[in-house]
């Protein structure tokens, strides 16, 4: 008897997620045994010499850990580091091992509407990896420090610049080389392209707080365990601050989702154009070299480029075939709309140029300002590329899809007239390899 396509598609997602969760388990279980040999490694290498140090970063560090930060996709981020980088800086590699796994270890609960936990009602495999991971990150970035101090010994009586700088390196780059492995696994996403966006997601967070526990460990060198306390206080505070910034990127997200949403709503024929419009531009982006920033700039301009569609009769916007001049100029009038609701919002003020003028044209035919190619920013031209691109290849009310090679094909001929021809040869690369990704 045949299966039916339905029972074939649900055993092969099956299959699928037994083959993913053989991996993770796999996974963990390496690092888990890695974590093994270098605890043996460490104790027969090094020895505790300062329990109370030992007891005190310990606890610290689940008080640290208790109040993560979650992050999307890449789990959380807490400034427990501070405690630890001091560890390497003041103690062995032994020594801030433990600290390091103690710390994620026995965090204790806390709830503030998404819930925290510990290891006591964590799901066993995320305590495996959670204290295996820490426990490596913080003994070889130990050994390193150790290592590098001996070859070139120089700097403060407890702290060396370049090995601390190398012990940060090795650090992150562990700590961020791990999750993004993990992340690959449970996403199936290539583990490299996580990596990259996880590493400089949490640079800055990571330096930051290593100065603090540059000081940290100065206190406790000059001042014992009150030193200590004194600057835990600002530790706390620093973490404060760092929350009120996540939840203010929360809060931009959310208001460009409801935009977003709002924008299908009016429109429901180009349901997920936006989305699409953000992914092509990105890539262009990407391909072009830009900076994150730029990056993050246009894929939230790209989200928002029609916004000001829900200004426009629903009638006009949804009509079967060609419309008339009038119904065209009511349409031309929907970036103008847009970069003026946008502009009323501060905190996407900086997309209402670049939404205005996503129909201006390379050779100044366009719309609203006339604007030709030094007039037009970078910005504009990728999402002029990335809009026009995704209204080719998908369907329209007024005529079918093109496939991708004519859609390439017409971006390719049109470059001076309609689009900004410096850009056009890396845009057809990006656009190709974002679309055949959106395909999978």
């Amino acid at each position: 008897m045949v299966d039916s396509t339905n029972t074939i598609k649900s055993k092969i997602k099956t299959q699928k997620q037994t083959q993913a969760s053989i991996k993770l388990y796999a996974y963990i279980s390496a690092l888990s045994f890695i974590a093994f040999m270098l605890m043996i490694y460490l104790i027969k290498t090094y020895t505790i010499k300062d329990y109370v140090l030992l007891v005190v970063f310990s606890v610290l560090s689940a008080v640290a850990e208790t109040f993560l930060i979650l992050l999307p996709k890449i789990g959380g981020v807490s400034v427990s580091f501070t405690l630890i980088f001091s560890a390497i800086l003041l103690t062995n590699p032994l020594t801030t091992a433990i600290i390091a796994a103690a710390g994620v270890a026995f965090r204790c609960p806390y709830v503030d509407g998404r819930g925290r936990v510990h290891i006591f009602n964590n799901p066993i495999y995320k305590s495996i990896f959670n204290i295996s991971q820490y426990f490596i990150n913080g003994g070889i970035a130990g050994i390193a420090y150790i290592a590098v101090d001996k070859v070139v010994n120089f700097g403060f009586e407890f702290f060396n610049p370049l090995a601390g700088t190398i012990s940060l390196i090795v650090y992150l780059s562990l700590n961020t080389l791990f999750m993004a492995q993990l992340m690959s696994i449970l996403l199936k996403e290539k583990m490299l392209d996580i990596w990259k966006d996880i590493f400089f997601a949490m640079m800055m967070n990571v330096v930051l707080v290593s100065l603090l526990g540059i000081i940290i460990a100065f206190s406790y060198n000059s001042y014992g365990i009150g030193g200590i306390l004194l600057f835990f206080i600002p530790l706390i505070f620093a973490r404060y601050t760092f929350k009120l910034y996540i939840d203010m990127r929360k809060n931009y997200f959310d208001t460009m989702n409801v935009l977003v949403r709002a924008i299908e709503a009016s429109d429901p024929y180009t349901s997920g154009h936006s989305i699409r419009v953000s992914v092509y531009s990105e890539s262009i982006a990407k391909q072009l070299g830009l900076p994150q920033n730029k990056i993050d700039l246009i894929k939230s301009a790209a989200l928002l480029h029609d916004i000001g569609k829900i200004g426009i009769d629903k009638n006009i916007l949804n009509k079967n075939g060609k419309l008339d001049k009038e119904e065209f100029d009511t349409i031309k009038t929907h970036p103008a709309i847009g970069a003026t609701i946008i502009s009323d919002l501060s905190y996407l003020a900086n997309l209402a140029d670049i939404i205005k003028h996503h129909h201006e044209r390379n050779d100044g035919k366009g719309y609203p300002d006339g604007l030709s190619h030094d007039e037009i920013p970078l910005e504009t031209s990728i999402l002029i590329i990335a809009d026009s691109f995704d209204a080719m290849t998908t369907n329209r009310p007024y005529r079918h899809s093109l496939s991708l090679d004519v859609a390439l094909s017409e971006i390719k001929l049109n470059a001076g007239t309609q689009f900004n021809p410096d850009i056009v040869d890396d845009a057809i690369i990006a656009l190709r390899t974002a679309y055949n990704n959106l395909s999978e």
